[in-house]
């Protein structure tokens, strides 16, 4: 009797592991503060069928190497309404035999995506193992021709595989993260591969680089190498992971960069291949030793994806899920994960993400900086940036703190900002993390002619949005 009563509890117990919820203390939180305003509503959030936004692209890395287990969490990439999605394609994990490749378990990923209308895009990158290369990140580039044949056959097989679900491949990740991987290694690299994912689908989009650090020397050597050997048409975009303890900071390399890119050939273009935020203090890994938390991480990630939107960059947040390296949990995933590679909770910076992708959809265009237009009376550093609709009308603003690194504070400041050449008849303001509409009322906000004048307008270092109301889809706060 007692084993049956001692096994009853167990039962009990296991039944309670196994459907305990949990839920985001800090999305809970971040729900009980908010601006001085009146709440008319929340933005209304669409999935990636239903926007299949090419702007925003979200990280599913590392899946190449178990790092992350795409079926555990495939069911929410959707639901940020991303129209793209990065993945790496993981040469020593379907080629473990000599000539031959098991491809299943990248079919799952790539299938899986494309059943929710994510357009996979694949970094082809690391080595194997098998012909002597190592896989991991920061791994040197092979020189040996054994090793570069038996890579070229793989792309090429890659390719042929999943040309009809795959249209943009970019060519290495981070190859300047290593000093043995000097410019000449890389350009030959890049040519090789490129040639031959041209000649198994001729319409590829090709993607070079993948800089980490951000270096225009070693991005001017490689492009002086492609431009020698008449190689330059190759390339379609050159991407960068612009990882800056504050994300603004990133926006004088950046322009410097497209300058740069531009001077070889306008019509390369530049993509925002990686780049996000952790939500604890790190050891390793980027923006590592600083105390970050999931509410510093959330307004970090709105800043890059607003800084993007400004410049007209497309943009990749890094990363999808906590990553289980061998050494660590990384923890820059909008949602958390735990040891066995399972969700957890989704974090402030997953409702963040998915709001900003329903407010900056494929009919919101950048106007650019405004900041010539605009007077506020603060001392910190403003940076305020124009939104259009296709055709070119302006129906908002985004503005925030630019001048700090992210902050743990939940509390906004109140100014006076007035806006030259801003007509918008029934403004809003939108918290873009909360997805919060609130309404703007005189004395709030009043317009002429000439210019729009808000007064206690919550302000704070994270995007805040004045957007026409007609402009934002929202659902209505029931009364």
């Amino acid at each position: 009797m007692k084993k049956l009563i001692v096994l009853f509890f167990m039962l009990i117990g296991a039944v309670s592991f196994v459907t305990a919820k949990h839920y985001s203390l800090t999305w809970k939180k971040m729900n009980m503060v908010a601006p001085r305003l009146e709440q008319i509503g929340v933005v209304k959030t669409f999935t990636s069928k239903e926007l299949a936004n090419p702007y925003w692209s979200v990280g599913c890395e590392t899946i190449d190497r178990k790092y992350a287990e795409f079926k555990n969490y495939k069911s929410y990439v959707g639901q940020l309404g991303i129209g793209m999605a990065r993945i790496q394609s993981g040469w020593a994990r379907c080629e473990k035999v000599k000539g031959e490749y098991d491809f299943a378990w990248l079919d799952e990923v790539v299938d899986g995506l494309c059943e929710q209308s994510v357009q996979p895009w694949v970094c082809l990158c690391y080595g194997n193992p098998l012909y002597g290369a190592k896989k991991g990140l920061n791994a040197a580039i092979f020189t040996d021709d054994e090793t570069m044949e038996a890579w070229l056959r793989y792309v090429t097989a890659m390719v042929k595989r999943y040309k009809d679900r795959v249209k943009e491949w970019e060519i290495w990740n981070e190859p300047n993260g290593n000093k043995a991987n000097k410019p000449e290694i890389y350009a030959e690299l890049l040519i090789r591969t490129a040639e031959a994912v041209r000649k198994a689908d001729p319409k590829a989009v090709i993607i070079g680089f993948g800089l980490v650090y951000m270096r225009t020397k070693y991005t001017q050597d490689v492009l002086d190498i492609l431009k020698k050997h008449k190689k330059i048409k190759l390339l379609d975009y050159v991407s960068f992971h612009p990882y800056y303890h504050n994300p603004d900071d990133a926006t004088m390399q950046i322009e410097t960069l497209d300058r740069l890119v531009k001077s070889y050939d306008e019509r390369i273009q530049l993509l925002q291949g990686e780049c996000g935020c952790p939500s604890i203090l790190e050891f390793g890994h980027a923006l590592k030793y600083h105390e970050w938390s999931e509410y510093s991480q959330a307004k970090w990630n709105m800043r890059r994806m607003a800084n993007d939107f400004r410049m007209g960059i497309r943009t990749s947040v890094f990363t999808m899920v906590d990553l289980k390296y061998p050494n660590m949990l990384q923890s820059f995933g909008l949602i958390r994960m735990n040891l066995h590679k399972k969700v957890i909770y989704k974090r402030p910076s997953f409702y963040g993400v998915q709001h900003m992708v329903n407010l900056l959809h494929k009919d919101r265009k950048s106007i650019g900086w405004i900041n010539d237009r605009v007077k506020v009376n603060t001392a910190r550093e403003i940076s305020v940036a124009g939104i259009a609709d296709t055709e070119g009308k302006t129906v908002g603003v985004m503005y925030w703190y630019s001048d700090r690194i992210p902050s743990d504070e939940l509390s906004w400041d109140q100014v006076e900002m007035v806006i030259k050449g801003l007509k918008l008849k029934n403004p809003v303001v939108v918290e873009p993390i909360t997805g919060r509409v609130y309404a703007v009322k005189l004395p709030v906000g009043h317009t002429n002619e000439e210019r729009m004048k808000f007064t206690a307008l919550p302000v704070w270092d994270s995007p805040m949005f004045i957007m026409e109301r007609s402009a934002v889809p929202f659902d209505k706060v029931s009364r």
